[in-house]
């Protein structure tokens, strides 16, 4: 993290004292005040929530496999399993989006991660398919206020000069839950216990597994908690002085100042801020969604409904390339796995050969939860290239630019995919998919923090979150798509994937970034 350390060397000094009687804006005051304690805290409590996310969506590439046998679940079941927090997020995006920009990032991502949390808890005891699928659709609903609403937050207390540097780093916390959900199911899932509760019914290793990917949320919500709102909200919602006090803390945190010792006595509010809260003043659905399609119009307008449909377009990609393919990523090596007899075959090979043993299972009425070693080895071994990949963007983003690092990333996650359909090779098979879905995936973060620069502070949350929302969608069809494909037309499915990957770097170039 030697950028976000550069960055502390710059700007831990004042870099210089306001004007006394001047108005001052938000960043300029971030500059003086300098970088410090409450940035760092910041960034983990926002590295914390992405990571309590990905462990509740992409964790159930795993509980799909270890649960087959307690739900008796076909390939179909298991994409329905996989995306229903992806369709809960979907659902419930824009409107924690709207209520982040209304009254504020903070008390969305602390309320909606308990109430994420809590259902999670509540899913480990659930015995029936269909009840746990419409649990993990509820999930998905509430984290999805933390999924989105923390670029918000997070980008608001950086200038934005190191903003994408600060964004890229919290979703470094997206690599460590990609190592941090096969490491725990390896530990977990090696464990050999049940406990009857109901002749139908019992507690597997795999239930308490869900318990452990939701602690991330649970610590990142108490470091919220010390915390303050976003100042720039607060300005943008006409509380001045909240936002001034806010800022005072930060001061005082970084530096043991006050902002009146820095000469700063007064912020300069936004022209474009919200008016009245309606959601508070309101108790009429319709008239509230009516403000809401209102206050979102903007983003369907010149000079933001061109670079924001591309945005949406190129995020829809991203997911649908890392979270689509990835929640099968863990299914796919674990099929490598028990077929690695013979390593001159092709993937495709390997996917039909695993179908002609689970027929004979059926036949025999096996049912094999088995995940061999090889997937968790795989998939830690891909959370550990996404985790450097990371790094390796927050050193170069600066230097080639947000458009150029998202091109070559997807041209290369294209070409791998192409690879896939022909490689042999044990080890090149799992670079290619190393490379197709860590690639992507790390465009995410610099997509979203584009997004964040292409709107202003009133139209960010909604920005984000639809942006997101609308990616999200690219997970449920991804995830689906191989559900449905992968077993009769392997090839044509990597062609497919591929083939949205390359036109999301086309459209790119057309992006001021």
């Amino acid at each position: 993290m030697s950028s976000v350390s550069g960055q502390q060397d710059v700007e831990s000094k004042p870099k210089s004292l306001g004007s006394p009687g001047a108005d001052h804006e938000y960043e300029e005051v971030l500059q003086i005040i300098g970088f410090g304690r409450v940035q760092w805290i910041v960034l983990f409590a926002a590295g914390l929530l992405l990571m309590m996310v990905i462990n509740e969506t992409m964790g159930m590439s795993y509980i799909t496999i270890v649960s087959q046998c307690d739900f008796e679940m076909n390939s179909i079941d298991k994409a329905v399993m996989s995306a229903a927090s992806f369709i809960g997020i979907f659902c419930s995006s824009y409107y924690w989006g709207y209520l982040s920009d209304t009254i504020g990032r903070r008390p969305v991502l602390i309320y909606t991660t308990i109430a994420g949390n809590f259902l999670s808890l509540c899913s480990t005891v659930i015995p029936y398919y269909w009840l746990y699928v419409f649990i993990r659709f509820g999930v998905g609903i509430f984290i999805a206020g933390a999924s989105s609403t923390t670029y918000a937050y997070l980008g608001e207390f950086f200038t934005s000069r190191h903003r994408p540097i600060a964004i890229n780093y919290a979703s470094l916390f997206v690599g460590v839950s990609t190592v941090y959900v096969p490491a725990t199911a390896w530990l977990i899932l090696s464990m050999d216990w049940s406990v009857s509760v109901t002749d139908g019914f019992a507690l597997r290793p795999w239930r308490l597994l869900t318990i452990c990917y939701l602690l991330p949320g649970v610590v990142g919500t108490l470091l919220l908690r010390s915390l303050p709102e976003s100042p720039k909200i607060l300005m943008s919602l006409h509380k001045t002085e909240e936002a001034f006090a806010a800022v005072d803390w930060i001061a005082v945190t970084n530096s043991g100042k006050h902002l009146h010792e820095f000469k700063v006595h007064k912020l300069r509010t936004e022209d474009n801020a919200n008016g009245e809260n309606i959601l508070l003043i309101s108790k009429s659905a319709f008239t509230t969604i009516k403000k809401m399609w209102k206050e979102t119009l903007p983003l369907l307008r010149r000079p933001h409904l061109l670079n924001f449909v591309i945005s949406c377009t190129i995020m829809c990609g991203l997911f649908f390339s890392s979270s689509g393919m990835g929640l099968w990523y863990p299914e796919i090596q674990n099929r490598l796995g028990s077929n690695a007899a013979d390593d001159s075959m092709t993937v495709c090979q390997v996917i039909d050969a695993s179908i002609d043993q689970m027929q004979a299972n059926a036949t025999n009425k096996i049912c094999d939860d088995h995940i061999n070693t090889k997937s968790y080895i795989d998939t830690i071994t891909y959370g550990s290239a996404l985790i450097v990949g990371y790094i390796l963007m927050g050193l170069v983003i600066n230097t080639i630019g947000r458009k150029a690092s998202i091109f070559i990333g997807l041209t290369l996650a294209g070409a791998c995919a192409i690879a896939l359909i022909f490689i042999k090779d044990e080890v090149a098979i799992v670079v290619c998919f190393c490379l197709y879905l860590v690639l992507p995936g790390l465009c995410v973060s610099i997509l979203s923090g584009a997004v964040v620069d292409l709107v202003p502070t009133h139209l960010r949350g909604k920005a984000v979150c639809i942006c997101l929302m609308l990616g999200r969608t690219g997970s449920v069809f991804g995830s689906n798509i191989i559900g449905v494909l992968l077993e009769s037309y392997c090839s044509l499915t990597f062609g497919v994937f591929s083939g949205f990957v390359l036109v999301c770097a086309s459209l790119t170039l057309l992006l001021p970034i």
